[in-house]
């Protein structure tokens, strides 16, 4: 399944929603998506996997990345995941790396709390 990308802006954070199979063919598009995010630099992004089917390592280091360049920008991120993510995550013990929720309004509020 190929995958779809929606990006929207919220007044307090952005949402990058993912549906179908993120895998190394797919990865230019959500690349695009990545940068677009990194620059213009919003507070707070979620990227809901919940939709996800399929997620290879391509597609795990583009999330990593992404991880690695918005927290060096001060910016908060939260995955929110199904249980095919959450197994990928915990396989490779990236589950203790990357900020999860189980639902978008679980992400919400973990992004609208002060940080520590």
């Amino acid at each position: 399944m190929s995958l779809t990308i929606d990006l929207t802006q919220e007044p307090t954070h952005w949402v990058l929603r993912l549906a179908g199979d993120l895998d190394y063919g797919e990865c230019a598009s959500f690349r695009m998506s990545i940068d677009r995010v990194l620059k213009s630099q919003p507070a707070a992004t979620i990227v809901d996997l919940s939709d996800l089917e399929y997620l290879d390592s391509s597609g795990l280091g583009l999330l990593l990345s992404l991880s690695k360049e918005y927290g060096a920008q001060g910016g908060r991120l939260v995955l929110v995941t199904n249980e095919t993510v959450d197994n990928i995550l915990s396989l490779t013990r990236l589950n203790g790396i990357f900020s999860t929720a189980s639902s978008m309004a679980d992400a919400v509020a973990t992004v609208s709390e002060e940080p520590v």
